[in-house]
């Protein structure tokens, strides 16, 4: 495999768990910090 493809890919991959931990965390803290914000300004 050459040096670029093997880049590219581990690039790729870093990319993908980024966005998986990312959605991971807003959809797990989400909820209640918009209730939480909703709730104050109201």
């Amino acid at each position: 495999m050459k040096y670029e493809t093997a880049m590219l890919k581990t690039f790729f991959v870093v990319a993908v768990l980024t966005c998986v931990l990312t959605f991971g965390a807003m959809v797990t803290t989400a909820a209640p910090v918009a209730t939480q914000s909703i709730a104050a300004v109201r």
